[in-house]
């Protein structure tokens, strides 16, 4: 999609494919609750009953799947990167011109991720099966 609108009308997070693979073998989710302070504030506050008053101890579980046994999908690693492009998404939405820009641009690149064209491509590329005539 960035490719497709423009890199400058994308907002891009997280690792790569590419760095989800070479960080698989040495991750440790703890690190990013130890050193980033947005991190450790959110998971605070999920801890300390803020987001649930009624059912404490209910994103226990939570908590200690992503901290504690691993974070599998690499949440974590993702959040800060989420933040910096949530901070200029708002930047953008401040300017209405921009924003409306930028918002046009995304719809108009956006027929090619149609399911249509997809699946004629998986077809071809992948299946290397063809069209099927129906009369």
């Amino acid at each position: 999609m960035a490719e497709a609108a423009g890199e400058e009308n994308f907002f891009l997070f997280g690792l790569t494919a590419a760095q989800v693979a070479g960080t698989r073998g040495w991750y440790h989710p703890r690190w990013h609750y130890d050193h980033e302070p947005e991190t450790r504030l959110a998971l605070n506050q999920m801890l300390s009953g803020h987001f649930n008053p009624r059912e404490p101890g209910i994103f226990n579980l939570l908590f200690d799947t992503l901290v504690t046994h691993g974070d599998y999908y690499l949440h974590l690693a993702d959040l800060t990167s989420y933040l910096e492009a949530d901070e200029r998404m708002s930047t953008l939405y401040g300017n209405q011109k921009a924003w409306v820009r930028t918002a046009i641009l995304n719809v108009a690149a956006s027929g090619n991720f149609s399911s249509d064209r997809t699946i004629a491509e998986y077809t071809m590329k992948i299946w290397e099966a063809g069209p099927c005539p129906v009369s």
